[in-house]
């Protein structure tokens, strides 16, 4: 039988581990705010784990209880970024049509842009950040098409090949024509990707491609 104590102590549990979630996610926020200013100053290559520590006012200890190295902290950083980017740009109903993809694209375009002409110090990201950017794309397309009210069978190829090369095509794509700095507008270049995919993905989608 459950008495007033036990259930005095479960209250106090519960608020305990919310004043220790709380302080986990204050932490997080600090060590990724902590990472991204020493990127800015110094350079990804160039920042090592005391830096970020040191600068978010923790230890090392507590730094490697969140993430494995500077890598991982910086995998998610991006990804957070891309995310936070598709969200913006894309509607919550949002799904594999003509226009939602038109989006995707200038939000994958926006972002390259970022990062590749922002700060030349962000160039010693790019190993990270491109297949950050590829695997958010990809699973982004993988929703979309999951949502497609097509049986397996009737699809030329499986949905997971069509969501993989539509990433790797914009991916590709846009990842050129940042690192040339845009010497093409990015409007000019959405209207190039577009076609591509919009011919792919017309092909390889069961009733074609909606607008």
């Amino acid at each position: 039988m459950r008495t007033d104590m036990d259930a005095g102590i479960g209250t106090s549990d519960n608020a305990a581990a919310n004043q220790l979630d709380r302080r986990s996610r204050r932490t997080v926020r600090l060590l990724k705010q902590s990472f991204r200013e020493l990127v800015e100053e110094k350079g990804f290559e160039a920042v090592t784990v005391r830096d970020i520590a040191e600068r978010a006012d923790v230890n090392r200890g507590t730094f490697y209880a969140h993430f494995p190295d500077k890598y991982g902290l910086l995998d998610l950083v991006i990804r957070e970024k891309l995310q936070v980017l598709f969200s913006a740009r894309l509607g919550p109903d949002a799904g594999w049509r003509r226009s939602d993809l038109r989006l995707a694209i200038v939000a994958a375009l926006d972002h390259f842009a970022d990062v590749y002409g922002g700060c030349r110090r962000r160039e010693s990201l790019h190993p990270l950040f491109e297949q950050a950017v590829q695997q958010e794309l990809a699973a982004l397309f993988g929703r979309w098409l999951a949502a497609v009210p097509a049986p397996p069978e009737t699809w030329p190829v499986p949905a997971a090949t069509v969501a993989s090369a539509t990433s790797w095509a914009i991916f590709g794509a846009a990842n050129e024509w940042a690192r040339e700095n845009q010497t093409v507008s990015a409007e000019d270049m959405s209207d190039r990707l577009l076609a591509v995919v919009f011919g792919g993905a017309a092909a390889l989608t069961p009733g074609g491609l909606p607008d």
